[in-house]
């Protein structure tokens, strides 16, 4: 058997294996699986080149409202980014990227057994469009291997990086006029702070990538006691992923992936425990928001286009295949279609 018929029946059998595997990912449960540097790209840089990526991504997600006192409402969100990322590598071992998002999200809270406005099938909603919360960080190569007889490649690679609190977090509805939901706001008003590994393999016409993400976020920076993000804190999530990619022809390669996500519930002031006088008690102003976190794992494949030996067209869908979240969520699939340009 061939070597490439080996390769191809290891990238059918991949998604299958690692099913087995837990499964990793990000922040809240709208947010995307894997590698916060993605679009950066993963292979090993060239010393004093630029690499820019235009990339648009679709998904939609729903919750149960995080009312407790009516269960029926239910929050849907569709979103809409174009992050454009720009890469710079100085030396043959160092990456440093800057990723600007923008975001187009629509939110709607269609009315459950008490609606916010008496009569109406949709209690609120919001279409919020502008810059969300800009994504700065560096990927280091500390270890690499290459053995030229058969013509292999490891690298081992440190990510670490922010996303910062640059996306609005004060837009309001415009049927009520108060703040709209938490997750439909274009940022979350906090620093994310993430810290990763990076591995590749690289045969001839055969490429396994793997990475391991923690996401970290602060509480949101504001002191607007009516913000919808005042003293919210994203939940703590581990993301990460795990790829084939193989050359079926020679401007033509296929990738197949399972990628995924763990993501502590969220927390915030609790708007509803109160004493009978209408005070809130001490020591129970914190809860868990109710239907956040959860785990995903998704199955991920993709294609890609060689158009020259400098730009790349591709594709993508992540499709959740196992989901076990907090509460009452869905998540549809996200589809991701990008352009990469390497510019030496």
């Amino acid at each position: 058997m061939s070597r490439k018929l080996i390769q191809f029946w290891g990238l059918v059998a991949l998604p299958f294996i690692l099913l087995l595997v837990p499964g990793f990912s990000q922040a809240c449960s709208v947010c995307g699986c894997g590698d916060p540097l993605a679009s950066s790209g993963s292979a090993h840089p060239l010393a004093d080149s630029w690499r820019l990526d235009f990339e648009e991504i679709y998904l939609n997600a729903s919750a149960a409202s995080d009312n407790p006192f009516d269960t029926t409402q239910v929050e849907s969100l569709t979103q809409l980014n174009l992050n454009t990322t720009i890469s710079y590598s100085p030396t043959d071992n160092l990456t440093v990227t800057a990723m600007l998002p923008i975001v187009n999200k629509f939110w709607i809270l269609e009315a459950g057994d008490a609606p916010i406005v008496p009569g109406a099938t949709i209690a609120d909603t919001g279409t919020n469009f502008g810059i969300g919360d800009v994504n700065v960080g560096a990927r280091w190569f500390f270890w690499q291997e290459t053995d030229f007889k058969i013509k292999t490649h490891q690298a081992l690679a440190l990510s670490f990086g922010s996303y910062l609190p640059t996306g609005n977090t004060n837009l309001n509805s415009p049927l009520t006029g108060g703040p709209i939901d938490t997750h439909a706001q274009l940022g979350t008003g906090a620093y994310g702070l993430y810290l990763g590994l990076l591995y590749n393999h690289v045969w001839d016409g055969f490429t396994l990538s793997a990475n391991a993400n923690v996401v970290y976020h602060t509480e949101a920076f504001t002191n607007n006691t009516a913000s919808s993000v005042y003293e919210y804190t994203f939940g703590t999530s581990y993301t990460g992923g795990i790829s084939g990619t193989l050359k079926v022809a020679d401007p033509i390669a296929a990738a197949l992936g399972v990628e995924g996500r763990y993501t502590n519930p969220d927390t915030e002031p609790n708007p509803y425990f109160a004493n009978a006088d209408g005070s809130t008690a001490a020591g129970q102003t914190t809860w868990f928001t109710p239907n956040t976190g959860g785990t995903v794992i998704d199955l991920s494949p993709a294609v890609y286009w060689n158009v020259s030996g400098d730009s790349v067209l591709y594709g993508k869908v992540q499709i959740p295949v196992v989901t076990v979240f907090n509460g009452t969520q869905t998540l549809s699939p996200t589809y991701i279609f990008g352009t990469q340009f390497l510019i030496k």
